[in-house]
C-alpha cells in the first residue's frame, strides 16, 4: 500500500497555503489552551451572523443536562414575517474535534441554507473535552434539541421538520444525537448533514499516514481529540476501535452515544472527497 498522499484540489490548496501560519495540522493536547484563543476563534466575534439583516440573531441560555449547567443556544431567524406557517428548523452542531470552538463555528454555512430555503437556525454551544469528557458533549447537544423541539414556536419554527447538520466533531455528534433521539425517543429529526463527520476513533486508516501533517487536521490531532474525549475509556482492542463495540465507525459513535448497544446493520455510504475518504451513516 502506497502511502504517498493524493494531491489536494487546487482551490483547497491555495486555501490552505493562506492559513498554514495559522494553523497547524499536528494539535497536541498541550496546544490545545492555545488554539482555543488564536486569531480564528477570536474573529468568530465579527461574523456579521444577520446576513445583511436577514435575520434576527439571539443568543439563549437554556437548561442542560439534569445537573449541569445551562447550554447556550444561537438562534437565528429570518426578521420577515412569516407568511406560510412555521418555518424548518436546521439544528447546527459546530465543529472544533471535540476540543475547541463555539456555536459561531461554522454557522455561516446554515446561514446560507437557511436564507435561501426560509429556514431557522438553531446552533447549540456544548462542552468541550478534555475538561468535560463524554458524556458531556452529546448531553449537551441532546438537551438544546429537546428545547429547540418544546419551544420551536417562539421563534417560528416547526417542530416537526428539524434537520440536523454538522461538520466534523459536528457531524459525528449529529449522527450520534440522532441515534440517541431515537432511542430515547425523542424528538423526531427528518434528516442529517454529516459533513466529514469524526466517527472514528480508530485512526488507522491509509488516509490517516497518508495525510500526516498535512492540512489542518491530520493523524495527531485527530488522536488528541478522541484521546480528549474518551480518556481512559480509550482503550484500543486488538482490532482497533473501541473494545465491546461492533460495527467499526458506526460502532464508535453509538460508543460515543453511549446509548447504542450494537452499530452493526446501519447502512454506511462512502465518498472520496479532496483526497480524503469519509464514511457515514445513511440519513433515517
Amino acid at each position: 500500500m502506497t502511502q504517498s498522499p493524493p494531491p489536494f484540489d487546487p482551490e483547497l490548496a491555495a486555501a490552505l497555503e493562506l492559513i498554514k501560519d495559522v494553523i497547524s495540522p499536528g494539535l497536541t493536547m498541550d496546544e490545545i489552551a492555545e488554539v482555543r484563543q488564536g486569531a480564528g476563534i477570536q474573529m468568530l466575534a465579527e461574523l456579521d451572523l444577520t446576513m445583511d439583516g436577514y435575520f434576527e440573531v439571539e443568543d439563549r441560555a437554556v437548561p442542560g443536562p439534569v445537573g449541569a449547567p445551562e447550554i447556550s443556544l444561537l438562534i437565528c431567524r429570518p426578521a420577515a414575517p412569516v407568511d406560510a406557517g412555521p418555518r424548518p428548523v436546521i439544528y447546527h452542531v459546530h465543529g472544533g474535534g471535540m476540543i475547541i470552538g463555539n456555536n459561531r463555528v461554522g454557522v455561516d454555512a446554515p446561514l446560507a441554507w437557511a436564507k435561501e430555503l426560509d429556514a431557522v437556525v438553531v446552533s447549540v454551544e456544548y462542552r468541550l473535552a478534555p475538561e468535560h469528557p463524554h458524556p458531556a458533549p452529546i448531553e449537551d447537544v441532546y438537551a438544546g434539541l429537546e428545547w429547540t423541539a418544546a419551544h420551536a414556536g417562539e421563534f417560528g419554527g416547526d417542530a416537526g421538520r428539524v434537520v440536523v447538520a454538522g461538520a466534523s466533531a459536528g457531524g459525528g455528534l449529529s449522527a450520534a444525537l440522532a441515534l440517541l433521539a431515537r432511542d430515547r425517543k425523542g424528538p423526531e429529526l427528518i434528516g442529517q448533514m454529516l459533513m466529514c463527520p469524526m466517527l472514528d476513533d480508530r485512526n488507522d486508516s491509509p488516509s490517516t499516514y497518508q495525510m500526516a501533517g498535512l492540512g489542518v487536521w491530520d493523524r495527531t490531532a485527530n488522536e488528541t481529540g478522541w484521546t480528549a474525549l474518551l480518556g481512559v475509556r480509550w482503550v484500543r482492542s486488538a482490532g482497533g476501535g473501541v473494545p465491546g463495540v461492533s460495527g467499526g465507525a458506526c460502532g464508535v459513535v453509538a460508543a460515543v452515544v453511549g446509548a447504542v448497544s450494537d452499530g452493526a446493520g446501519v447502512p454506511l455510504r462512502v465518498r472520496v472527497v479532496g483526497g480524503r475518504s469519509r464514511s457515514s451513516p445513511r440519513p433515517f
